[in-house]
């Protein structure tokens, strides 16, 4: 099949031919010299199998046949050239799906600022944000939902990559009138009696287990009335006196009215971790995390 003899070439130099309708004009926009030019428009015919363009000493004018052909050989030429611009884009990171898990306190943490560099800087990128605990997102990376997690405290198995994108304090996170609320920092000794309120433990044990070891070392054991499996959920809980808790410092500019305390005695710190999985080899993925370091960041305090 003397079509498949087509290349690229012919159909660039003949769309080029029909809007100029001069063959040295044409050959000169395809950067070629003439005689290859002619070559391969004959050529192009011989394929074809049908004239497509009407030569004489004043004028090159289109076939009924050169005139079809042209539309057809536009559109391919443009197809080829969005071919092109996707492959590469995926290939470079620029484009595709970048599905991205996060816990709801990553908002405070700067989540909004690399949505918006992402979308900025690779605007053919396709986000796509789950929220979801921890664990969630440990278990989701491996079974392949989603691409890039932010979590805390998680307990990383080996199937993961990470990076710690910085260590956060903890905080003691009171009702706006409790009785310790007044400094701004508390001995977390003075909470013995009070009733906590943690993350639930299935979406972070690192957390969990930080917290109560937290108050064992402090002298004494919490008691955990009620558990949570949302950050935001524990300080609006918080809020409405219905118990203390320890929490992210990210969590002390969230709006919500309680009174956020440092931690005397006792320094604790949370990493926050990104995380994606160690065998994965997603451009979208190694692209995104350029973007990870510059964007997450500890809050002020």
């Amino acid at each position: 099949m003397r079509y498949e003899s087509i290349e690229m070439r012919h159909l660039r130099y003949f769309v080029a031919l029909a809007e100029e309708l001069n063959f040295g004009r044409a050959a000169l926009k395809c950067h070629v010299s003439q005689p290859p030019f002619s070559i391969a428009i004959q050529q192009l015919e011989s394929y074809i199998g049908a004239a497509l363009v009407q030569r004489s000493s004043r004028q090159v004018t289109l076939t009924d046949a050169g005139h079809a052909f042209r539309e057809k050989a536009v559109r391919l030429l443009a197809q080829a050239n969005e071919a092109y611009a996707l492959a590469h884009g995926i290939a470079e990171g620029k484009q595709g799906l970048l599905r991205i898990g996060f816990h709801a306190s990553m908002v405070f943490r700067g989540l909004d600022r690399l949505i918006r560099r992402l979308e900025e800087q690779e605007p053919l990128l396709t986000l796509e944000l789950s929220e979801m605990s921890s664990q969630s997102q440990v278990d989701a990376l491996i079974a392949g939902h989603i691409d890039i997690g932010f979590g805390h405290s998680a307990l990383v198995p080996s199937q993961l990559s990470f990076t710690t994108l910085f260590n956060e304090p903890l905080m003691a996170c009171l009702p706006p009138h409790h009785y310790a609320a007044k400094g701004a920092s508390i001995d977390l000794r003075q909470l013995e009696h009070d009733d906590f309120i943690l993350f639930r433990r299935a979406g972070s044990p690192a957390y969990f287990d930080q917290i109560i070891a937290l108050c064992v070392n402090a002298g004494f054991t919490p008691r955990v009335k009620y558990q949570t499996s949302q950050w935001l959920t524990v300080v609006s809980m918080v809020s409405k006196g219905l118990g203390v808790a320890v929490v992210p410092q990210c969590l002390s500019s969230c709006g919500i009215q309680a009174q956020f305390l440092e931690l005397q005695h006792q320094s604790p710190l949370s990493p926050v971790q990104c995380m994606w999985l160690a065998a994965c080899d997603k451009p979208v993925v190694r692209s995104a995390l350029k973007h990870v370091q510059q964007c997450i960041s500890s809050p002020p305090t």
